[in-house]
């Protein structure tokens, strides 16, 4: 019964967010209360659902905003977890079709978060820039999941070199979020949260300049990203994770 609860509270907050973002942006010019209301709604969905978070590296967030920030995506708890890590002010990449959503739609879009019609390339790529320029301006950071889709088995897929354009683009710094434990706390597929804890990895910043190219750049991060999964999933079968 009580995960069923969980769930309704995670919708209810969800909605929450929705109504005081659309209610509040007239009085939001600079955007600072949306972001202010999406790290504090996660970190009540997070205490809803009796999951604790274990953050290591937050100090590589300090003085670094804007950036480009790619997490690995593997729950649905994904978008509360890697917002209720960052008490810098950053803004999703996300797919076309959440905007169309009533309410929680309405509240991205006032938001400034980045729809991507992934059907598209051409009209992504214009979306893509025109947000990511307001974006910078506004010395946000921009989320990405370079896997572009759910992990179906928790693995960390092959990247897509979105956000790494961005990165060279804007001249901005790469910072990756490796998140583990989401999908035992709600597993693919599912809606449902399970109390846990979550264990999050905030690695230092990279350049694409750093790298003799974009794709050794992205070779990097994910390795680096792979190699903290591997290690949480292997510690885990032996019972050092709790």
């Amino acid at each position: 019964m009580m995960k069923y609860i969980r769930t309704i509270g995670i919708f209810l907050i969800a909605g929450l967010w929705s109504f005081f973002s659309i209610v509040l942006h007239p009085f939001d010019k600079n955007g600072f209360i949306h972001g202010k209301i999406m790290y504090w709604s996660s970190r009540i969905i997070l205490w809803n659902c009796g999951i604790k978070l274990n953050i290591n590296g937050s100090e590589n967030l300090e003085n670094i905003s804007p950036a480009v920030i790619v997490m690995n995506h593997e729950s649905a708890l994904d978008i509360p977890v890697i917002t209720a890590c960052l008490t810098i002010q950053s803004r999703f990449m996300a797919k076309k079709e959440l905007f169309r959503v009533p309410f929680f739609g309405w509240a991205l879009s006032l938001g400034k978060h980045i729809s991507i019609d992934r059907k598209n390339a051409k009209t992504a790529i214009r979306s893509i820039n025109k947000g990511a320029a307001i974006l910078v301006k506004k010395k946000f950071s921009i989320i990405v999941s370079p896997e572009g889709t759910r992990s179906p088995d928790g693995q960390i897929g092959k990247f897509k070199k979105g956000a790494f354009y961005i990165a060279k683009e804007f001249d901005l710094p790469i910072i990756s979020i490796t998140m583990m434990g989401n999908r035992y706390c709600v597993p693919n597929k599912s809606i449902l949260a399970i109390p846990g804890k979550i264990d999050v990895i905030i690695d230092p910043p990279v350049s694409v300049s750093d790298f003799d190219s974009l794709t050794d750049c992205i070779n990097s991060v994910h390795s680096t990203m792979v190699m903290h999964k591997e290690k949480y999933e292997s510690d885990r079968l032996k019972g050092k994770v709790a």
